[in-house]
């Protein structure tokens, strides 16, 4: 157990192994081992049932998965508890509300050791003490096996302590750089260096740290290019120039300063930390598209900017906070915080400057999305174009379109999408590119264009050059819907929930609420719709969901109406339409929310509700039924104009709009929803009732019944024609 003088050691940084008295317990299969790290993570304080049951089966729990997490736990703890024993030592699981808990020593477990190790080490070089420094933050990184909690990649609350602890060491690797530097070390330094800001090129404090131990080895020329190379890499990453510590760094070399050859003098200190922190969230919220670890950093830089009065760091810091997308931050709490945040920067800096332009840009975005308009952006998209900021404009045109994202604009979200790529090239930064692309991915699957997935594909060939996580998570949804359209159900509900587990692991706000569409349109498509009952019944107030979401009312109005639970229907429609139908804001959702209302009238008799669906939804008659960024398809929209008719009694109108509903879905590659049209269109003929109308009804409803045969749907839902 090397210098760890306990009975019981638990190792996470590496394999997760739990040494007692020198013997490596085996500690059952996978769902065990992962049971135990997630106590080891909770750090000491109890762990719910619920907790567990998310860790193992994420969104696809089984029923009886809180009484399997029990039986798991009695065999962890009886495997663990039979080796403790024998030692003499404590059981090492116990009970405790509202679930178990991990009772150690913290000292037991090497990551807490090593978190204590590398705090005292960066303490000692503060205290300008960096041989003591050096041996604790080696003592420190010398734990380290492997990856932290590595065997568990993909399991949401693992992977965040895995990457809370990644950087914590990478934080004592770079505190061991400045203590060697410290103690005249330079030339030892340049290889390791060198391979390190390779792989983290938005870290400035490596780069100062390359460019002093080149220094120090004789190598100025090599230093100063280093600091081209380091500028090169912070623009095209990070969109930002050198912070004003690497700068001095280069004008001290420049100046030929022999304080930087002084042993004791170090390349960093604490007051460049705020420029580490806007460069590490910027490179994971631009590069790995990791929104969890960019909020952390930009919360951090903005705490750092506001004790020490730097406006400007807080302006880039709240920007940062803000995201890729409008609308982030979802609780009412967080919203006001960020829209606090963002005014008072704008309030403190340059009014006519680059970053004040951003701010405003910002501002609009996260004004207008809730409320489905769009007049600000759209002009602030003209003044950064004017004032020549490349990087302003790019942000202007992506953060607008996602605020156009209704069915009124498609040709001018093309129009901002093309104009995103283009102006990529003059930012040079990747992330323009990919918005750009994922935008225009995007629009050619809302307007049903032919092409959409040749599109696609671009995307995902730029994605394989280097992965984002939240724009793959939006290629993902996409992947998820086509399947669905393919009438591949089993597969594109693992896609679905593989695509779930991406987005949280992104941090995106999302994953959830695309997760439960993509499940409602599985299931109304297989007839099993009312399974989703519970589930709806409490998404419908996630706090998850998007302010203008209005898409999983109509959802729950449509189980209850074909669960036969018409009261529960009217109710759940009636929290959606009000007093106005036409005042649901046309958002992203709205087209879904408006075929949802459709079936439920529909399925009610509700005339009046139908002729307000109608009259709304006919200008978009020739769009698929699609929510956000393409995640789901439910078919043409003259489908629901064709349902509409049938309610209101326009019986001709009815089969012309099923009928195109079905050749519409042909051309979408959607084989359900032509199932689904080819029945609605069969049963519209025969209560028309027209010469030839029984036999072409005939003739559509049997072709729908074997092409449901063949998809393995359930028909069962859609077998009365007509509302009684």
């Amino acid at each position: 157990m090397g210098d760890n003088p306990h009975v019981v050691d638990i190792r996470v940084l590496g394999p997760l192994e739990v040494d007692v008295d020198g013997d490596v317990l085996n500690l059952g299969g996978p769902r065990l081992r992962a049971l135990l790290a997630l106590l080891v993570a909770a750090a000491a304080r109890p762990v719910s049932v619920s907790a567990l049951v998310e860790l193992l089966w994420g969104y696809a729990a089984p029923p009886d998965a809180g009484r399997t997490v029990r039986t798991y736990m009695s065999r962890l703890r009886k495997s663990i508890a039979s080796a403790t024993t024998a030692v003499g030592a404590s059981e090492l699981i116990v009970t405790k509300p509202p679930g178990y808990l991990l009772r150690v020593e913290p000292a037991l477990v090497d990551a807490v050791r090593f978190e204590q190790l590398a705090a005292a080490g960066h303490r000692s070089l503060n205290a300008g003490r960096p041989e003591v420094a050096i041996g604790q933050l080696g003592a420190a990184l010398r734990l380290w096996q492997g990856g932290a909690y590595e065997e568990f990649t993909g399991m949401p609350a693992l992977d965040a302590a895995s990457r809370r602890l990644a950087q914590l060491r990478d934080d004592a690797v770079q505190d061991r750089i400045d203590a060697d530097l410290a103690t005249g070390h330079g030339q030892e330094l340049v290889a390791e260096l060198t391979e390190m800001t390779a792989a983290a090129p938005g870290n400035e404090r490596l780069w100062g740290q390359l460019m002093t131990a080149l220094y120090r080895a004789g190598r100025q020329a090599d230093a100063l290019d280093t600091f081209r190379r380091a500028r090169c890499a912070l623009i095209e990453e990070c969109g930002v120039e050198p912070s004003p510590v690497l700068t001095a760094i280069h004008q001290r070399i420049l100046a030929h300063e022999d304080g930087l050859l002084v042993v004791g003098e170090l390349t960093t200190r604490d007051d460049g930390r705020r420029e580490r922190l806007l460069a590490a969230g910027a490179s994971a919220l631009h590069t790995d598209g990791d929104l969890t670890v960019s909020r952390e950093q930009f919360e951090a830089a903005h705490r750092d900017a506001e004790q020490h009065g730097d406006v400007i760091g807080m302006a880039h810091a709240v920007l940062g906070l803000s995201g890729l997308w409008v609308h982030e931050h979802r609780t009412a709490t967080t919203t006001t915080q960020l829209r606090s945040r963002l005014e008072h920067a704008l309030a403190a800096v340059d009014r006519d400057s680059p970053l004040a332009l951003r701010l405003r840009v910002r501002i609009a975005g996260e004004t207008e999305y809730p409320t489905a308009t769009h007049t600000e952006i759209l002009r602030l998209v003209e003044d950064t174009r004017q004032a020549g900021d490349p990087v302003a404009h790019a942000e202007a045109l992506s953060i607008a379109h996602h605020c156009v994202l209704g069915p009124d604009h498609g040709a001018l979200r093309h129009e901002l999408a093309l104009r995103l790529i283009a102006e990529s090239d003059r930012t040079g930064r990747r992330i323009d590119r990919l918005m750009g692309l994922l935008w225009h991915t995007v629009d050619l699957f809302l307007a049903a264009d032919p092409h959409a997935e040749r599109r696609l594909g671009e995307l995902e060939a730029v994605l394989a050059d280097g992965e984002h996580l939240a724009v793959r998570f939006a290629a993902d949804a996409v992947r998820v819907m086509l399947a669905i359209r393919g009438g591949r159900f089993d597969e594109a509900e693992v896609m679905a929930q593989a695509c779930a587990e991406l987005g949280q692991q992104a941090g995106d706000a999302d994953a959830l609420g695309w997760y439960g569409a993509q499940l409602v349109a599985i299931r109304w498509f297989q007839g099993r719709l009312t399974e989703l009952l519970p589930m709806l019944e409490v998404l419908v107030h996630s706090y998850t969901l998007s302010a203008i979401d209005n898409s999983y009312f109509a959802a729950l109005a449509s189980a209850a109406a074909v669960a036969g639970d018409h009261r529960a229907a009217a109710t759940a429609l009636a929290r959606l339409t009000g007093h106005d139908l036409a005042r649901v804001p046309r958002s992203s959702t709205w087209l879904v929310a408006m075929n949802g209302v459709a079936e439920v009238a529909f399925r009610l008799g509700d005339a009046d509700t139908a002729a307000q669906v109608y009259r709304l939804l006919s200008p978009f008659a020739d769009l698929p039924i699609m929510p956000s960024l393409g995640i789901a398809c439910f078919g043409s929209a003259h489908h629901s104009l064709g349902l509409a008719s049938l309610t209101t009694g326009h019986l001709d109108r009815a089969v012309q709009h099923l009928r195109t509903a079905v050749q519409h879905n042909l051309a979408l590659a959607h084989w359900p929803a032509v199932v689904v049209s080819r029945i609605r269109h069969g049963q519209a003929l025969q209560r028309r009732n027209r010469p030839g109308d029984t036999a072409a009804g005939a003739h559509e409803l049997a072709v729908a019944a074997e092409d449901a045969a063949a998809l393995k749907m359930s028909t069962a839902h859609l077998e009365h024609p007509y509302a009684n």
